[in-house]
């Protein structure tokens, strides 16, 4: 059956909020021909061949219904934290946005790119916010247990040793010719656009920074072994030969614990607790029972409905089969 609370805390429902209903808004255009919102979204409502997987089988729902499906269930998460006093106020969701928007520059531009609008942020921030709230209820951790966390597990806030890379990938036929011409001076990245076989040839052999544990043991081994700005040894798989420069070397590096940490940990910790104290699934089986939920579309009511109606009896046949 599909989760209820599949898109608390962790899950964002920005990819189902719709933007702007100007229905003359144009969408796209082919060969000068524009296509227009009215059209868009009446046609994405009962899009065919689209769904989601419903316990272990995939059910084809139209679009239209899985958003409104989203949209009730969003509605039950905020009167369900009302009702137990933890709807998040005008301040929280400010200052979580703010967070969120320190934590990605690109936020509000990436958002509102789509057209969809500041308003429609705050509201999913709202909504994911209730969700940890209701997840949390009732839990507090001290400044103390957060930094015991922090100092008993130290890999969990150590960045390993890395490597900045271009490679460049050859056959056995054109290993002299790449050396013979990194041997004449020529720039690495240039002889990978024009000899590697390599899908990063198309950035001169740019692999990026690399963790030392991603590297399998020959390449780490080659790498360890020259200096900055040298080039390794062939590396050779098969009919194929690697060869890196080394770029840059990161070191480890022990994450502080500063306030942006502190509050990452106290959310962590938290939402840990919560899961084994608050049962969110079952407060929202019953708020679901009780609602009174009217879907104006036929086709829809019956959807949700005959859905509703199977997850109810599980989740009772669940509880009565927990029973001693």
């Amino acid at each position: 059956m599909f989760k209820i609370l599949a898109f608390l805390v962790a899950v964002s429902s920005a990819s189902l909020t719709w933007a702007q209903l100007d229905p003359n808004r144009v969408v796209a255009t082919v060969n000068g021909e524009e296509i227009k919102a009215a059209e868009y979204y009446q046609r994405m409502e009962f899009l065919p061949g689209v769904g989601k997987r419903v316990g272990d089988r995939f059910a084809e729902l139209p679009p239209g219904f899985m958003t409104l499906e989203q949209l009730i269930t969003e509605r039950l998460v905020l009167q369900l934290a009302k009702s137990k006093g933890c709807l998040p106020t005008d301040a929280e969701v400010q200052a979580e946005f703010e967070r969120r928007r320190r934590d990605e520059p690109q936020l509000v531009e990436r958002w509102t790119a789509s057209g969809r609008t500041i308003p429609e942020l705050l509201h999913d921030i709202r909504v994911n916010l209730a969700g940890f709230k209701l997840k949390t209820f009732g839990i507090t951790i001290t400044d103390q247990e957060v930094q015991d966390f922090y100092r008993r597990n130290p890999t969990l806030f150590t960045i390993e040793k890395r490597y900045r890379l271009r490679v460049i990938v050859v056959d056995t036929a054109s290993r002299d010719k790449v050396d013979a011409a990194l041997k004449a001076g020529r720039p690495f990245a240039d002889v990978a656009r024009e000899s590697s076989l390599d899908l990063t040839k198309v950035e001169g052999g740019l692999v990026g920074v690399v963790p030392a544990s991603r590297l399998n043991e020959a390449s780490r081994k080659a790498v360890e072994s020259v200096r900055i700005g040298q080039t390794t040894d062939w590396i050779s798989t098969g009919d194929r030969h690697a060869k890196f420069l080394l770029e840059d070397v990161l070191p480890e590096q022990v994450l502080p614990l500063d306030a942006r940490l502190k509050e990452d940990i106290r959310r962590r910790l938290m939402l840990d607790r919560g899961n084994v104290r608050n049962n969110v699934q079952r407060e929202m089986t019953e708020l679901r029972r009780k609602s009174r939920i009217d879907i104006r579309n036929p086709e829809f009511a019956e959807i949700y409905h005959r859905m509703i109606d199977s997850y109810l009896a599980q989740e009772s046949a669940k509880a009565q089969g927990s029973k001693p």
